[in-house]
């Protein structure tokens, strides 16, 4: 996998890095006015004790010597304070950075390609959004050291060669050497840390496997399996991290040999050249001065480059989310509705992975108000007609109609405020009671809540809570019956007097005086909506106008009771 995207893939990480940057670009640019000023006011150390070594050697102690002290001590304080405004400037991008993509996942995320993303466990791989706390880190430290470090080494390398022709030579070698231990290495580094990164959300997914089936293990007879599992996945975490350590080896090792070469050479050099008079003491030790502060440059270079790996795996793992394509959307947004939908489906066919067909050639057509029973065994395709409804899955083939409209030229956010839709995969969500409900909906009032209720038979249940709407609920409602959770459900997708109900047996759980007060409610208290309820309970298929009966993917029956 990671040689694959070693060939094929490098620049990808690079180009979304870039994309992020160039919204700082304001930002970023006052960050590198900072480290150029900064890299010039460094100058002024070697070239102040320079001119100190000069003024000693010459046996005479002046005043000068007082000011050039002064001006190098505040050169350094100046230094310091541009690089406190950098730390500021990056720390409000950090902020920036962590705020835009938190929205960006709360937006783009309910609005997902449900059949595209149908292959993935979504609250584990929404744990890529932890990569911004890397990206934030690693960002800190490129955007404050590797500018710092770059306008030392380039002014570093223009004074040395102010000095000596040969130091010219010495400066080149420099950027040669540099280029192609990041040229050499960049690639293997890069693979090796998506690899790793890989390999850790894998131990992290099974992690949080564990726990969400934790009674499953528990109540188990001693099964090893999160263990062995665990053993599996960390073994290959570990393979991963240790093939990046090893690329980080190479260059930092490749690092030590250039800092020996180039002291041992600058060295000689220099001492050639003050044995030769062409530079005077004070140079050469202003030159061995910026040498040193090159090659910790060069060293901070290097060190950085596990940083641009984790900021370059961060922005990658960030887009692999991003990336996901978006449900398609129609720009018709009718007048509100004053009446049920109709829906009208011919010839229409969906399979879910391109291979195994759900539905073949399903035709029938629903009137304004009709109330309509689909039956059928599982895996009959009863559920996947629902779906389909609510213009959640585009790609079928056929055709739908919403009166006699497209049902792909509805904008979907129009279209679900106008539907009201209960199946057995939704759930409750960490919240209150109200906003559980009603998602939000700040138009709906609790004393419709408090009707509705009372009319469905689930009055009693919030009358029974010390908080009322108020109350907080867990994730899941893992402290409420499944009856309970499904009058939640029922109530959400009731409020609000949509105009087309489609309902996955919707009193599944309750007894006998509930499923009757929602069965009234359905079939009698709502005759402007059009209800469509998958359920085989032959007492209300008998009620409805029209039973619709399905059998592997096909209608197999249509009756008029």
């Amino acid at each position: 996998m990671a040689n694959d995207l070693a060939e094929k893939d490098l620049k990808r990480p690079l180009q979304r890095l870039l994309q992020v940057l160039n919204l700082e670009r304001k930002e970023i640019g006052s960050i590198y006015f900072y480290a150029i000023l900064a890299g010039l006011l460094q100058l002024a150390v070697p070239l102040g004790v320079q001119a100190i070594i000069n003024f000693v050697l010459a046996g005479r102690m002046s005043t000068s010597i007082i000011v050039l002290i002064v001006l190098v001590v505040i050169s350094v304080f100046l230094t310091g304070l541009l690089q406190v405004n950098q730390m500021k400037i990056i720390e409000k991008i950090q902020q920036r950075i962590f705020t835009r993509y938190s929205f960006e996942f709360a937006w783009r995320i309910p609005r997902l390609d449900l059949k595209r993303i149908d292959q993935y466990y979504l609250p584990e791989f929404v744990n890529r959004f932890f990569d911004t706390i890397n990206l934030e880190k690693s960002l800190s430290r490129i955007l404050l050291d590797i500018p710092a470090a770059m306008i030392q080494v380039i002014f570093g390398l223009i004074l040395l060669s102010l000095y000596a022709n040969v130091f010219i030579i010495f400066s080149l070698l420099v950027l040669l050497i540099l280029f192609i231990i990041i040229r050499v290495t960049y690639a293997r580094g890069l693979s090796t840390s998506l690899d790793e990164s890989e390999n850790k959300y894998a131990v992290a997914g099974w992690l949080e496997e564990i726990a969400r089936v934790l009674k499953s293990f528990q109540f188990s007879r001693g099964s090893s399996l999160p263990v062995d599992k665990t053993d599996a996945l960390v073994t290959g975490y570990l393979h991963a991290r240790t093939s990046h350590f090893r690329i980080l080896l190479m260059q930092y090792w490749s690092l030590i040999g250039f800092k020996i070469i180039i002291t041992a050479g600058m060295l000689i050099v220099g001492a050639f050249l003050l044995v030769s008079n062409e530079i005077n003491v004070g140079q050469f030790a202003a030159a061995e001065i910026v040498i040193l502060l090159v090659l910790a440059s060069v060293e901070k270079l290097i060190r950085s480059l596990d940083k641009i790996y984790d900021i370059l795996t961060s922005v990658e793992k960030l887009g692999k989310v991003i990336d996901k394509p978006l449900e398609a959307e129609g720009s018709l947004r009718p007048d509100e509705l004053q009446q049920g939908m109709s829906v009208s489906v011919s010839d229409l066919s969906f399979s879910y992975n391109d291979e195994t067909s759900i539905l073949q050639q399903v035709s029938f057509d629903i009137h304004s108000g009709e109330k309509v029973c689909i039956t059928g065994g599982d895996g009959s395709g009863k559920s996947t007609i629902l779906k389909l409804l609510t213009g959640a899955y585009n790609d079928f083939r056929g055709r739908i109609s919403i009166n006699n409209i497209p049902i792909g030229n509805y904008n979907p956010a129009f279209l679900r405020a106008e539907t009201g839709i209960l199946f057995h995969q939704q759930d409750i969500f960490q919240g209150t009671l109200y906003e559980n409900i009603t998602l939000g909906d700040t138009a709906v009032t609790t004393s419709e809540i408090t009707i509705l209720a009372t009319q469905l038979g689930i009055s009693d249940f919030i009358s029974s809570l010390k908080k009322g709407y108020d109350t907080p609920i867990d994730a899941a409602g893992k402290r409420l019956s499944s009856a309970v959770i499904r009058k939640v459900l029922l109530l959400r997708a009731l409020i609000s007097n949509p105009k087309l109900l489609l309902l996955e047996e919707p009193w599944l759980g309750f007894d006998a005086e509930s499923k009757a007060k929602v069965e009234n409610y359905l079939l009698h208290q709502i005759p402007g909506t059009t209800v469509i309820v998958i359920s085989n309970d032959e007492d209300f298929s008998r009620k409805c106008d029209q039973v619709l009966a399905m059998q592997d993917g096909t209608i197999i029956k249509k009756a008029t009771p």
